[in-house]
């Protein structure tokens, strides 16, 4: 009797979550329930990591993968930091077509930008490649490391190839703009019409 009634508990608390979700779907939070789940296991990877004196330099590389991060239609990604500011890099598609690039141009640290516009350019001896802002905000960090190696970006996109964080203007305006970018599922379907270009 006593396990029925367990099992009839752990159901009801698990038909209760699915509901919140879906009204959190509803409202906009969030686009589908694997997003939510994703979300969910970020954030309690980041608590063990916390738990465990793992450093933040050590649990930014851990949370950088593709599959967790979100994107722009024109390439760059974007990655919440444990500090709350927003790091940007370009994708694995956008390094493979740039191939060797050879210098790396970013508006100055305090520089304040809006979502979707230049922050800088890549360049490569064949053409240059705007970096297109994920989120509003104002530039507070610069990846120094591209200055003497820009050909990082190509061998480590997603960690030592990152190249600016943002701090948000401010919460509400973030998760609104945070909602209007691509998961990575959708990133990949994204890509896959365009067919080997980078542009439409």
């Amino acid at each position: 009797m006593t396990e029925k009634t367990s099992e009839w508990k752990t159901v009801s608390i698990r038909q209760e979550l699915i509901k919140e979700i879906e009204e959190a779907i509803k409202t906009g939070r969030y686009r589908s329930i694997s997003e939510f789940v994703s979300e969910a296991i970020r954030l309690r990877l980041e608590d063990l990591m916390r738990a465990e004196g793992i450093s933040v330099e050590k649990r930014k590389e851990l949370l950088a993968k593709p599959e967790l991060l979100l994107y722009t239609p024109k390439h760059t990604w974007a990655q919440i930091t444990p500090e709350g500011n927003i790091r940007v890099g370009v994708s694995e598609y956008a390094q493979k077509h740039l191939k060797s690039i050879v210098r790396v141009l970013t508006e100055p640290v305090g520089k304040e930008i809006n979502k979707m516009e230049p922050f800088g350019v890549a360049e490569t001896w064949m053409f240059m490649f705007d970096l297109y802002a994920p989120v509003s905000g104002k530039i507070v960090k610069v990846n120094e490391k591209l200055k003497n190696e820009p050909n990082i970006i190509n061998e480590d996109p997603y960690n030592e190839g990152w190249i600016v964080e943002i701090k948000p203007k401010n919460s509400l305006v973030l998760e609104e703009e945070l909602k209007k970018l691509l998961s990575a599922r959708e990133y990949n379907k994204w890509i896959n019409k365009l067919e080997g270009r980078l542009r439409e």
